[in-house]
């Protein structure tokens, strides 16, 4: 009882109290506002998409995909990824593939899915890359991949994404890679 005594003669108690208890407030605002985590939240179910809502279409996509396209150079082709695989590498990629890359997310061209069947793909000659035909991706470099993102594709609708961090591509690239799955041609 004296505690509460005491405790009710201190106004500066009561607004620390307020305080308190109004960030926690904010904070639980904020967490619903903001929505479901990264990674197994946000964009998990746009993983095995169905083709609305403008992500783009759901399918097979054309494997193999044959395509001249230049090459990088040997010093840059030869590489191999240097970034380890972990979570937090597979989700960064995850996002900047589905949404943060900009002008556009490469999901409105190679597809939610990765299956070159995005929403803009229709019409482009030749078809956006199909990252999920594994007979097409285990002929490409992840020096490659890492050259035709910064510099683009002549020829194709592959624009270059200069803006992107060595360690974003890389991120992008590990993302790529987990889309052929064994079995497909």
């Amino acid at each position: 009882m004296k505690f509460l005594q005491v405790f009710s003669r201190n106004r500066k108690n009561w607004g620390m109290v307020g305080v308190i208890l109004g960030l926690y407030l904010f904070g639980m605002v904020a967490e619903v506002w903001a929505g479901p985590p990264l990674g197994h939240g946000r964009r998990y179910n746009l993983r095995h998409h169905q083709g609305h809502h403008g992500q783009g279409f759901a399918g097979e996509g054309i494997c193999p995909q044959s395509r001249v396209t230049d090459r990088a150079p040997d010093d840059i082709r030869n590489q191999t990824n240097p970034l380890e695989p972990s979570r937090e590498v597979f989700y960064s990629g995850e996002s900047l593939f589905q949404v943060e890359v900009q002008p556009t997310a490469c999901k409105i061209c190679h597809g939610v899915n990765g299956n070159g069947l995005g929403l803009m793909a229709q019409g482009q000659n030749p078809s956006p890359r199909n990252f999920t035909c594994e007979e097409t991706m285990k002929e490409i470099s992840d020096g490659q991949l890492f050259w035709i993102i910064r510099n683009g594709s002549q020829g194709t609708g592959m624009p270059a994404f200069k803006d992107l961090k060595d360690r974003e591509i890389w991120q992008i690239v590990h993302y790529l890679r987990q889309f052929p799955q064994p079995g497909r041609r």
